[in-house]
């Protein structure tokens, strides 16, 4: 009888750790699978679209400043709907924007698989999009994950594409520190606010009664 007990106690237990995680990747129902996954969708289309448009920077010698917006539209996915969204927003967004630009699948996509990764360590927290703590613990996570991003890119350059240690970092690394951390850390958050301050006023308007 204890044993019998204690199976159902672990069973239950199971199913609680089960039912946290879906709920956490939003996909405990079909209804949320669904909307998961065309937020996912939205986020390729976007990530592809800016991705495509060419950005000002200044060189100073091999450092490279500017802007990449492209990266904030993947912590943005992952913070609206959660890490599965965001890790498929970077990972295909990555892949499509390589086969369509240059034609070709860089590193059996694992390059993709590394900016996946933002949108997954994103996408573990929860946020409040009018709250400036929270909007700082956006910024902080997009830059932990975008780190890891530039970690893992920088070991398949060396481990896969064979390139030095030196060449790794002047070309992949430094561009994306460069790049990609100072765009995260204060774009994400204003643009965070920005999009819940639209889909407030898309939502107001579409309940407005004209006869009220």
């Amino acid at each position: 009888m204890t044993m019998e007990i204690n199976t159902d106690t672990v069973a239950q237990q199971d199913e609680q750790v089960k039912s946290s995680i879906r709920e956490k990747l939003h996909i405990q129902y079909s209804h949320a699978a669904s909307r998961t996954l065309l937020f996912a969708v939205a986020g390729v289309f976007l990530y592809i679209v800016v991705s495509m448009i060419p950005m000002p920077f200044r060189m100073v010698g091999i450092l490279k400043f500017g802007l990449l917006p492209a990266v904030t539209i993947i912590a943005l996915v992952g913070a609206t709907r959660g890490s599965l969204a965001g890790f498929i927003t970077g990972y295909l967004g990555e892949v499509l924007y390589g086969l369509l630009v240059y034609n070709v699948v860089v590193t059996m996509t694992l390059t993709a698989v590394a900016y996946g990764i933002l949108g997954l360590v994103v996408g573990f927290g929860t946020y409040d999009f009018t709250n400036g703590r929270s909007l700082a613990k956006l910024s902080i996570l997009a830059v932990i994950g975008f780190l890891i991003t530039i970690l893992l890119t920088v070991v398949i350059g060396i481990g896969v594409e064979k390139y030095s240690l030196l060449t790794a970092i002047a070309y992949l690394m430094l561009p994306l520190v460069t790049l990609g951390l100072p765009t995260l850390f204060f774009l994400t958050p204003v643009l965070a606010k920005l999009c819940f301050a639209v889909s407030e006023k898309v939502v107001s308007l579409s309940s407005y009664d004209p006869t009220e």
